[in-house]
């Protein structure tokens, strides 16, 4: 060995789950484009013929409107009217006209129980009933006696079943932000499909006519013993309000209510007013009972004294004779004539002015004494006239309410009246709330099946059924397909792909040496490049050549690879598979000729067991026979020597090894080798085999020098997206 470095192995890491790998799929489908194709041609021609099976089905169509809003002749006060504008009353319209109502009278009408749709004259052939049979080889039972019908329940039992038929088979489909509704009805006969979907839409109309026309007799019954009640009810009020009238005396009353409560206002008013002068007069009185010995000074102190009109009065001509003594006195004497005038007149002032107050004060008492009794007057005449309005107004709400119950009883015996006779002259004209707009034809051409949407549909669906199972297959398939698996599950290097050839008869399978210029000797000179460029200055001498498991190629590619290094070196190839060899019988050399375990062995010298192929130009040592201990004998000293020894005769020796998963002797040759290449069968070996097998290589610090993909169908892999090229494998070559 030369010390060289084993090459990393990475585990094969999951790609992130939010990723598509969309060639990865499109490599899946055109894997499998033939089953895709194939399974979505035999869904249409299935489809096809059952679709061939089935008995056409046609529809017909009608529209109706309803009318937006009802114009009745009677309003009694909407009596019988719907709000038309409201979504709920249409949705009751369409589902009113899916009843089981609506069907039955349209059965009845077209008599369908007769149709010779629903009476076919052909008569199916019994067909065998298992259970009848073994029902008749069982002991016999008690069992109830059949009911007998007559023909008139047996005819009412077809017409329900019928009537379910019809009710069932209608669709009702309104148009948005419009009043009109479309009526469709399928049926294997195109015109009595027409003919049901023109009848239903006709009775649904006929049935809500009928339906106003019996609320309308209804209302006008009762309308009719409701007016008799409400006469009885006008009368008997008005005979009680003439009782009343001529019990009271009444005449007339409209106005006195007002009068009386004008007069009772203004003794109010007076009664206030005499109550006020009542109080004035009071307080005068009591101000003057408080000086009983009072003088003509103090007594007008009093301001009911001081603002009498006849004591200001006197008390300006009082002031006026003081006025004048008081000047007389500056010119003349007190004894002067003008003087004693003077004090006369001033004198006399005072003895009025005294005089007149105490007539004053004398008058306060008889005039509180007449405020008194006027107030008390004004109370008596208040009191008395109140009462009377109370017992007025009680008369009069009495009136009023006998008044009122009359004019209650008349005003609803006139509006009954009114109504009963509108009624009854316009109640057989009543406009339809809905109608027919376009009639429905027999249809010319079936509805279904649609037998090339049908056949269409199948053949989409079964491709897209093929290519799902494509898909899961591809992702239940871990095997290495594909130069890009190599990178991507196993994380090793591609020494090179090898094509698929074919095998003739007995297995055989042609060389590079015998096909120079073939697309097999072509990769083979490639592999032989990739492995003498590995390591230029110091070149493999000795190279293991190993795989996962049997049957991958591994022999075949040392013999070639032999082949194609023996050009230009002096190369040995060891059959070192002393478990299963194979390598004499693809050289044309006997099963146990002279080989490996013979030189191990030390039982033949080297030259008997090295033979020589001129024809590929290289020497081959076989296994030789198979020994009882492989793994002895290639982990002994004696192996060790030998390999020494052939090391110095050749320039390369390439070692056919055991798989890697059968036995360990690929891991022990490998320890010896300068170099490891990892055979995978291409679209046969499983990734986690691989990988496995690869990491007990690393494991084992093994120079792994990398991958050769063998079988590889390049016209069947096409093009391969790889990170950042295309692999053009099938138009290469």
């Amino acid at each position: 060995m030369n010390g060289q470095q084993p090459q990393p192995v990475m585990p094969a890491q999951q790609a992130d789950d939010d990723f598509i790998d969309l060639a990865k799929l499109l490599h899946a489908l055109l894997r499998y484009k033939w089953g895709i194709i194939g399974l979505a041609l035999l869904s249409a021609l299935l489809t096809g013929l059952y679709v061939q099976t089935l008995e056409p089905t046609y529809r017909a169509s009608a529209s109706i409107v309803l009318e937006a809003q009802e114009t009745q002749v009677v309003n009694v006060d909407n009596y019988n009217s719907y709000n038309y504008r409201n979504y709920d009353y249409f949705q009751t319209q369409f589902e009113l006209l899916k009843s089981q109502d609506i069907a039955e009278r349209v059965v009845r009408r077209l008599k369908l129980q007769d149709h010779p749709f629903f009476n076919p004259k052909e008569e199916k052939e019994p067909s065998f009933n298992v259970r009848a049979a073994i029902t008749s080889l069982l002991p016999a039972r008690e069992q109830a006696a059949p009911v007998q019908l007559s023909e008139a329940e047996k005819e009412e039992l077809k017409i329900q079943g019928i009537t379910a038929y019809v009710a069932g088979g209608l669709s009702v489909q309104p148009v948005d932000y419009s009043y009109i509704a479309y009526l469709t009805f399928e049926s294997s006969d195109p015109k009595l499909a027409a003919q049901i979907v023109n009848t239903m839409a006709e009775e649904f109309i006929q049935a809500n006519l009928e339906v106003r026309l019996e609320g309308t007799v209804q209302a006008t019954g009762w309308l009719t013993e409701r007016l008799d009640a409400l006469q009885q009810n006008l009368s008997d009020s008005e005979q009680a309000l003439h009782d009343f009238r001529e019990r009271e005396g009444l005449v007339q009353v409209q106005g006195t209510t007002n009068l009386g409560g004008n007069e009772l206002q203004a003794l109010s008013q007076r009664l206030e007013d005499a109550r006020r002068v009542r109080i004035e007069a009071e307080n005068i009185k009591d101000n003057v009972q408080g000086l009983p010995n009072a003088s003509t000074d103090e007594l007008m102190t009093v301001p009911a004294v001081l603002q009498h009109e006849l004591i200001r009065e006197l008390k300006r001509t009082q002031s006026q004779a003081e006025r004048k003594v008081a000047e007389l006195g500056k010119r003349y004497g007190a004894k002067h004539p003008k003087m004693i005038a003077a004090r006369s007149d001033l004198d006399a002032a005072n003895d009025d002015l005294a005089r007149e107050v105490r007539k004053i004060v004398s008058g306060i008492s008889r005039e509180y004494e007449l405020a008194l009794r006027n107030e008390q007057q004004l109370q008596a005449n208040w009191e008395a006239r109140k009462e009377e309005m109370q017992d007025f107004n009680r008369v009069e709400f009495e009136l009023t309410k006998l008044e009122r119950v009359v004019e209650t009883n008349r005003q609803l015996y006139d509006i009954f009246f009114s109504r009963i006779r509108n009624m009854s002259e316009t109640g057989g004209f009543e406009k339809p709330h809905a109608r027919l707009v376009d009639r429905a034809l027999p249809p010319s051409a079936p509805f279904k099946p649609n037998k090339r949407l049908s056949v269409m549909l199948a053949l989409v669906l079964g491709g897209m059924l093929g290519c799902g199972i494509a898909i899961l297959l591809d992702l239940l398939d871990n095997t290495v397909k594909s130069p890009d698996d190599v990178a991507d599950k196993l994380r090793v290097p591609l020494l090179g792909t090898l094509p698929k050839v074919d095998v003739a008869e007995g297995g055989y399978i042609e060389h590079i040496w015998q096909k120079q210029n073939s697309h097999f000797a072509e990769s083979i000179r490639s592999l032989r490049t990739s492995i003498l460029l590995a390591n230029v200055d110091s070149p493999a001498q000795v190279i293991v050549v190993t795989s996962t498991l049997p049957g991958e190629g591994k022999s075949t590619i040392s013999l070639n690879l032999g082949a194609a290094i023996g050009q230009m070196e002096h190369v040995l190839v060891i059959g070192a598979d002393l478990r299963r060899p194979s390598l004499a019988a693809k050289c044309g050399l006997e099963p146990n000729h002279k080989g490996l375990s013979h030189f191990v062995s030390g039982t033949e010298e080297l030259d008997d067991c090295i033979e020589y192929l001129e024809d590929i130009g290289i020497h081959v040592m076989p296994a030789g026979v198979i020994p009882p201990n492989p793994l002895e004998m290639i982990s002994s000293k004696r192996f060790i020597d030998a390999l020494q020894t052939l090391r110095t005769r050749f320039d390369r020796i390439v070692l056919d090894s055991a798989p890697v998963q059968a036995v360990s002797d690929a891991l022990v040759l490998t320890s010896y080798a300068d170099s490891a290449i990892y055979v995978v069968k291409a679209d046969a070996t499983a990734a986690a085999q691989a990988q496995r097998g690869l990491a007990s290589m690393v494991g084992s610090n093994e120079p792994l020098a990398g991958v050769v993909l063998n079988q590889f169908e390049a016209k069947r892999a096409g093009r391969y997206f790889s990170k950042d090229r295309y692999y053009q494998y099938g138009e290469y070559y």
